[in-house]
């Protein structure tokens, strides 16, 4: 019994031997990543309006979004690389980048700052509401991210509450009669 070990030791020692071998030459070559491979989580801090749509959609809660502290958060480690935030964000601030995260001997979280966007005067970039149009549907309230939006059916009734509204579009782009336009 020991022998047969022994020759499959040899067998495989000699196959090594005449072989290239199976690892590759990094990081003196650069690495190639799998074709299909999803990568990790990358934000453009510039275009993020801290929706929050994000940290809602992430199944782990490896993202979390402080819209008063203007940061953006995400906890690698806690991160499953589904994909899931960088489908639902409007504004496409979030990617997949192929490759993978440092390892690191303890959990921790990484913090971006987002920049203040100052907005020329008038630009307010909220949404506008047409009366006529309108079908009183409820898709934009079901839509916003923010809760920003209230629709009342039986009163045929629209409210925007400007301070919750965070100009995501997501109201007007869900609209089927396109009664709302962003002003």
């Amino acid at each position: 019994m020991n022998d047969t070990k022994i020759f499959t030791y040899a067998r495989t020692a000699m196959k090594n031997l005449f072989h290239k071998p199976a690892t590759t030459s990094y990081p003196f070559e650069p690495a190639q990543f799998p074709e299909r491979m999803r990568g990790h989580i990358e934000i453009d801090t510039a275009e993020c309006i801290s929706c929050g749509l994000c940290m809602r959609s992430c199944p782990t809660g490896a993202i979390r979004v402080d819209r008063a502290a203007g940061t953006w958060t995400i906890n690698r480690f806690d991160c499953v690389q589904c994909g899931s935030c960088a489908n639902l964000c409007p504004k496409k601030c979030l990617h997949m980048t192929p490759g993978y995260t440092q390892p690191a001997p303890q959990k921790s979280e990484e913090t971006f700052e987002l920049p203040k966007k100052a907005q020329p005067a008038g630009a307010s970039q909220k949404p506008a509401m047409d009366p006529e149009k309108c079908v009183y549907c409820t898709l934009c309230a079901k839509k916003c991210p923010q809760g920003a939006i209230e629709v009342d059916r039986a009163e045929k009734t629209w409210k925007l509450d400007a301070s919750k509204c965070v100009g995501c579009t997501l109201c007007a782009s869900s609209c089927p009669k396109k009664a709302i336009e962003m002003k």
